[in-house]
């Protein structure tokens, strides 16, 4: 049986970790992992809430949007949330962030203002002036449609009447 090799001092579990990965190659992809924990801080809670990183291969950063909206506006915002995140992260391991539409799960709590508010119910003075303002169009299917487009209004709250 071989005879082990005295240590000079204790070493610190996490440095060891550090050594064994390193030599493996994993500490770049652990801190790659990190992206997904900082995220929400970088970015804010409303974007993130709108938008989450999928992965991250070779420095791209592959991230899914919920709308093309937000696409439009975080595409402004990209070269600022890559240095954010390589600042957080130690290295510049982030070279460039692609967006891309997609979807995934909502944190619990968070607003999502993508989706309509559920309609409202209309009192009987807003349905008094749809139908006034209505009464005036000659055309049966343009009154319909005008009736169905004012009632939809003041259900989602839309008018001030």
């Amino acid at each position: 049986m071989a005879k082990r090799v005295k240590m000079r001092f204790p070493q610190l579990l996490p440095d060891l970790l550090k050594k064994q990965m390193a030599g493996l190659g994993l500490a770049e992809r652990l801190r790659e992992v990190e992206i997904w924990r900082l995220w929400p801080e970088v970015v804010g809670p409303t974007v993130a809430s709108r938008a989450q990183p999928l992965r991250i291969i070779n420095g791209t950063l592959t991230v899914a949007v919920s709308s093309a909206a937000w696409m439009q506006e975080l595409r402004f915002l990209t070269t600022m949330m890559k240095q954010k995140l390589n600042e957080q992260l130690g290295a510049e391991l982030i070279k460039e962030i692609v967006l891309r539409p997609g979807t995934f799960a909502k944190s619990a709590g968070s607003a999502d203002d993508d989706e309509p508010a559920p309609p409202k119910v209309l009192s009987e003075q807003q349905k008094a002036f749809i139908a006034e303002q209505a009464a005036g169009i000659v055309d049966p299917e343009t009154r319909e449609a005008f009736v169905n487009l004012m009632t939809t209004s003041f259900e989602r709250g839309r008018s001030r009447s």
